[in-house]
């Protein structure tokens, strides 16, 4: 077992020494050729495009479409649950009203009324809530995913190796301008929404 621990190290060494010479003694004319084209590869492909997606946002007509709809839609919970809300304290105050002449069994047969429109309106704020977030949660999927596909038309000439979004709070400390692509993005997703 000690043997071919020691023979496996032997033969990586050797390997790596090989791969040195080879590599500062002037190697193949493959390697020579496949360098070349990897730094001339590097040069047209290797930029990186950023946007800036506060900037989109802010410009892009589908978010504005979402967030009023969304908007509208947190209104319209806001109104159905405070409707619900003013009548259970409603009904709440018109049996205390009447608590003082209820008998043991009408006070029993009160409460529970109010146990069961406390619980409905607890269940219909807890399912109108997730029902908003899952239409948030799919609306920015939809978002992220049309960015994404405008992303690979826009660079279908391959000009950018890696496009990334850049939002405030990232740890992005610098951005050269020269490669801040946002007002293309914004131009070329509204008018792709347009149509």
């Amino acid at each position: 077992m000690k043997n071919v621990s020691t023979i496996l190290s032997i033969l990586s060494l050797a390997g790596v020494a090989g791969l040195f010479v080879m590599q500062f003694a002037g190697g193949s004319s493959t390697s020579k050729s496949a360098n070349a084209a990897a730094k001339t590869d590097s040069h047209t492909h290797g930029q990186v495009g950023y946007f800036e997606m506060d900037s989109i946002e802010q410009h892009y007509a589908f978010v504005k479409n979402v967030r009023d709809q969304l908007k509208k839609d947190e209104d319209n919970i806001t109104a159905e649950l405070g409707g619900m809300k003013k009548n259970y304290m409603g009904r709440i105050q018109q049996l205390q009203a009447k608590a003082p002449t209820m008998s043991q069994q009408e006070g029993e047969a009160a409460q529970a009324e109010i146990n069961q429109m406390q619980m409905t309106l607890q269940q219909r704020e807890a399912k109108l809530t997730q029902d908003l977030q899952e239409k948030q949660f799919k609306m920015m999927k939809e978002i992220n995913d049309k960015i994404a596909d405008f992303l690979k038309t826009f660079n279908a000439n391959k000009k950018y190796a890696y496009i990334i979004s850049r939002s405030p709070g990232d740890f992005v400390y610098f951005a050269d301008s020269t490669y801040n692509i946002t007002d293309e993005v914004i131009k070329g997703l509204n008018a792709a929404y347009k149509q």
